[in-house]
């Protein structure tokens, strides 16, 4: 017994020891000072091209993406043709509406600013099959959204997915006046509007991927493509998604696998280790360097659907908003308004018939720009 004692208070002692002497891990490729090119995007069969050229960070940056600017991005066929992209903002590389040739094949070279050459492997044309429906339900975690899809050729079997969600926003109440030139004034109507409604939009961040190939028929069934959390502002007044749909090969789906898993892991004992990703691309003036994307070559098939908030009851979004009342001094005034985190919505009459105080909110509740939106109303709502 006082052996068994002993071994336990060593085995203790010694974790304690490595506790005390740890030290940071740093990943070659963390600390690696090059980064690494990232290309993402889909040379779209019959539609607009968008290739976006971005480099890598280390975990340790807090620096925003750093786009890939002023590049040569071009894409050639087999038959010796090229067509070129222009760079339509900082590192997004646009080619106008093109129809490709289904019996040739076709790769993406890049040529950066710094001299240094990339290529895609040569791919071939794919067609995506229709989606057949997209579903909304209610669940007790919030809204879930499914699609359903089938290729009746059997030609498909690797599926990927991406969306982006709009949602209409509106502020608590209407500001009718502005705290200016250091007094209240009446805001004009066209400008309380413009803060009172906007529309967000946010694009799907999760890879979104299913594969048939294991089935007897190329169906997609009741794939959950998001689900929107109980409460979500996404769903306080009018919510729309707008999905887009692509056929990809093997390889793609191989490599889009690869990286689900190392994102979405959680870091615990039992995970899968971290796994080196191969894409595609290659950069032909240094072999040994790494370039991070799988670039397709698809037709990407749209649907949308709206989503307003009285099909779903209960759903209950607040933004838990506090009003304030500031007495009609100056003083006062300036201390609650001068920064522009509280506005003035409405204002209290005395008896005797002049202003006696002014009733306010913060910006965040009277000011729907400030919850990240734009007045600008899409035009498909």
């Amino acid at each position: 017994m006082k052996t068994r004692i002993f071994k336990l208070i060593l085995c203790i002692s010694a974790l304690l020891f490595s506790l005390s002497c740890k030290k940071p891990f740093e990943h070659d490729a963390i600390s690696d000072s090059a980064t690494l090119l990232v290309v993402e995007g889909i040379i779209n069969q019959g539609g607009q091209t968008n290739i976006m050229l971005s480099r890598t960070l280390k975990l340790s940056d807090k620096s925003v993406v750093q786009m890939e600017k002023g590049a040569k991005v071009q894409v050639e066929g087999s038959n010796n043709s090229i067509l070129a992209l222009t760079e339509s903002s900082a590192g997004v590389y646009t080619l106008p509406v093109t129809t490709f040739n289904t019996n040739l094949q076709y790769r993406l070279r890049i040529k950066t600013i710094a001299g240094k050459e990339y290529l895609s492997d040569l791919m071939s044309v794919r067609t995506t099959p229709a989606i057949d429906s997209l579903n909304w339900r209610r669940e007790r975690e919030g809204v879930g959204l499914y699609i359903d899809a089938h290729d009746s050729n059997d030609n498909t079997r690797y599926y990927q997915w991406d969306y982006l969600e709009t949602w209409e926003q509106h502020s608590v109440e209407f500001s009718d006046y502005v705290y200016k030139d250091s007094r209240v004034q009446s805001r004009d109507p066209l400008e309380s509007q413009k803060i009172f409604t906007c529309w967000k939009n946010e694009a799907s961040t999760n890879i979104l991927i299913n594969s048939t190939a294991k089935l007897s028929s190329d169906v997609v069934d009741d794939f959950q493509l998001a689900l929107i959390p109980n409460r979500s502002e996404r769903l306080g007044i009018r919510y729309s998604i707008l999905v887009k749909q692509y056929a990809i090969g093997k390889e793609a789906y191989d490599y889009l696998t690869l990286m689900k898993r190392n994102s979405e892991q959680q870091g615990s004992l039992f995970d899968n280790q971290p796994s080196d990703i191969v894409g595609n691309i290659k950069c032909i003036s240094n072999p040994a360097e790494r370039v991070i994307g799988f670039i397709n070559i698809s037709q990407i098939v749209e649907k949308r659907i709206f989503i307003n908030n009285s099909q779903v009851p209960a759903w209950n979004f607040d933004l838990t908003c506090g009003a304030i009342v500031v007495r009609n001094q100056k003083d006062s005034l300036y201390a609650a308004f001068v920064t522009g985190q509280n506005l003035i919505t409405t204002s209290n009459i005395s008896a005797s018939g002049g202003i006696e105080s002014y009733n306010g909110n913060t910006a965040i509740c009277l000011d729907c720009r400030t919850r990240g939106g734009s007045n600008v109303k899409p035009s498909f709502w």
